[in-house]
């Protein structure tokens, strides 16, 4: 009888969540190698003692809260990891803030500013908040134009979590596979060192 309790509290321990994730993100990094999915990104690595004060004229980055240096690294080493694991990218669509834009540009050098990606929280028009979560899951759901390669989304952290119930803290990254008008699948989530 002890040697039966021995073996099966053997076989728990390596059933536990520290033993499973022996294997890493491979197996979700090798999904976006092939292409066709949605790459949601949080911006990288901001400055907190920062705060958007006035988002009346959105090109103004001096009232915004921006990415420390901390975060600038962040975004151009996920930049460099996607090169080096051979990830394609198609499209990248970024919030109008200036922290996303930064972060697109230091990783993959090019974006697409997209209104319907505006910071959830910030958005004062009722009218325009309610657009933004169905644009999103609309987004997630949406096949790249290339199957060859992927859509990289560089958004939010609020509108990811109202839009597909998703959590990622700064410069994580989650991964979905687009069924179209089957709406989307969250496959999993990356942290930048992950990669």
């Amino acid at each position: 009888m002890p040697s039966r309790f021995i073996a099966l509290l053997l076989a728990a321990l390596l059933l536990t969540p520290a033993a499973l994730a022996v294997e890493g993100p491979a197996p979700l990094v090798e999904e976006m190698q092939a292409g066709g999915l949605v790459i949601y990104w949080r911006h990288a690595k901001t400055d907190r003692s920062q705060r958007d004060t006035d988002l009346s004229d959105i090109n103004r980055c001096e009232t915004q809260r921006n990415l420390n240096d901390e975060g600038r690294q962040q975004a151009r080493r996920v930049g460099r990891a996607f090169e080096r694991h051979g990830i394609p990218v198609g499209d990248v669509l970024t919030s109008d803030f200036c922290r996303n834009r930064d972060t697109a540009e230091l990783a993959f050098g090019r974006y697409e500013r997209v209104d319907e990606l505006f910071n959830l929280p910030a958005t004062r028009d009722p009218a325009r908040r309610d657009r933004l979560v169905p644009a999103l899951r609309e987004m997630l759901a949406t096949p790249p134009a290339d199957a060859t390669k992927n859509t990289v989304i560089v958004g939010h952290n609020l509108n990811l979590r109202a839009a597909a119930n998703v959590f990622v803290d700064e410069g994580g990254i989650a991964v979905f596979e687009p069924l179209g008008g089957d709406g989307f699948r969250h496959l999993g989530s990356l942290r930048p060192e992950d990669l």
